[in-house]
């Protein structure tokens, strides 16, 4: 897939510097290097995987090797097109003063329904730096956004769109990866649109013209502050503000970070103060949030494999949220359904001891089929949403399948 080949900035980077040395004979991982400005391990990194999906070809020329594309890689024209002939991202380069990113003038964010901190916090990051770079940019939320998220708009009011009356030909689609997400809205096809998202490719993925997506990355947040750095942007306290909520919300108030989370912390710290960023997600949960956690809890059936606890339970709203509050009460995996006249959606939960056995992306990913729709997420974390409700007790027996092969053990319910 292409988010395969163009995954990360430093492979855009490799791949530019290739393209334009395509024709010369002696094309080296050190020159490449140097040409796009890329450290030689990460070069030669990038060249590695390259190899391994089949898009180059390297053969020896005394101590060198010489690299070359395979012109017959079905995404070669593809790539081609978007990193060469009609490239909208400049090279990247190191400026005092922010380059202009895009040909367009204008552009859309959008985030998917209930947008949480880490889609809204991005998005308004996005847009903030893209005004620096003379790209204006409005945000659409076509399914609202939650409660952490409305907080953060008390400390940086930003103007949010739940409808959108014309597209411009720029379309940026934030933290989600499947048209369910996106609450019925339509992008029409003449809209170039670009991905950024932390989760498993989508559906989305295969008709985006660009994608930024890294699973391993704990936030999207962490993918637009590179965006936004690589391009001379300069992170202003709201940037920091929001970039810095969208961090700790998905990273579960620091508890999930790693190395690539720190050295970001570490340069937002100086301008953004965290008992604002605390106070701003440590939200009380509201009368409705309270009643579907209830009726979550009477409609729950509990099983058991081994010493591990499964919950399967219905909702008519706030799916996500009743389980997690599940899998933080006693759950170590819940699978919650919201099921309405038009549409399914599935959440489901895991414990963080848990992502060694237990890929819930996987199962969500073909469940989203049964359903006539899409699902992914992380191995501890995923949803699918659908339009067709009548499968619901395949679904339930596909997810007990897989959970007794992850975990080794036959599952029974308690009584």
């Amino acid at each position: 897939m292409i988010e395969n080949i163009i995954g990360s900035k430093s492979k855009i980077a490799v791949l530019k510097a290739l393209f334009k040395e395509k024709n010369k004979k002696s094309t080296t991982i050190r020159k490449l290097a140097l040409a796009s400005a890329t450290p030689y391990s990460v070069t030669y990194r990038d060249i590695e995987h390259f190899m391994k999906e089949d898009f180059i070809k390297i053969k020896k020329n005394g101590a060198n090797k010489i690299i070359s594309f395979n012109k017959n890689h079905r995404l070669y024209q593809k790539i081609y097109t978007l990193l060469s002939v009609e490239e909208d991202i400049d090279e990247i380069e190191t400026e005092t003063k922010p380059k202009k990113m895009f040909k367009h003038k204008t552009g859309l964010i959008i985030v998917h329904h209930n947008a949480d901190p880490d889609a809204i916090g991005s998005a308004i990051a996005l847009a903030r730096g893209f005004n620096q770079s003379n790209l204006k940019c409005e945000i659409f939320a076509p399914g609202g956004l939650s409660a952490q998220s409305k907080r953060l708009l008390e400390k940086y009011p930003y103007p949010i769109n739940e409808k959108i009356k014309e597209y411009p030909p720029l379309v940026f689609i934030l933290d989600t990866s499947s048209p369910e997400q996106l609450n019925g809205a339509k992008i029409p096809n003449k809209c170039k649109t670009i991905i950024i998202d932390h989760h498993r490719p989508g559906k989305l993925a295969s008709t985006a013209d660009m994608k930024i997506i890294d699973p391993s990355a704990h936030s999207t947040a962490v993918l637009v502050y590179d965006m936004l750095t690589s391009a001379g942007i300069q992170i202003t306290a709201e940037i920091a503000f929001f970039l810095m909520s969208a961090i700790v919300a998905d990273t579960g108030f620091f508890k999930l970070i790693d190395k690539r989370d720190l050295n970001i912390i570490n340069k937002l710290i100086d301008l953004v103060d965290l008992n604002d960023v605390f106070a701003s997600l440590s939200t009380r949960i509201e009368y409705d949030e309270k009643i579907a956690r209830l009726k979550g809890m009477q409609k729950t059936e509990a099983y058991t494999i081994k010493d591990k606890i499964i919950v399967f339970s219905e909702v008519n709203s706030f799916e996500s949220k009743v389980a997690k509050h599940m899998i933080t009460s006693f759950a170590d995996i819940a699978i919650v359904e919201n099921i309405n006249k038009d549409n399914i959606r599935i959440s489901g939960r895991a414990r963080k001891y848990l992502e060694d056995y237990v890929d819930l992306s996987l199962i969500f990913k073909g469940i989203g089929k049964d359903i006539k729709g899409n699902g992914g997420g992380h191995k501890t974390a995923a949803s699918a949403n659908g339009s067709d409700n009548n499968n619901r007790e395949i679904v339930k027996d596909k997810i007990k399948t897989y959970l007794e092969s992850a975990l080794n053990g036959r599952i029974k319910q308690l009584k």
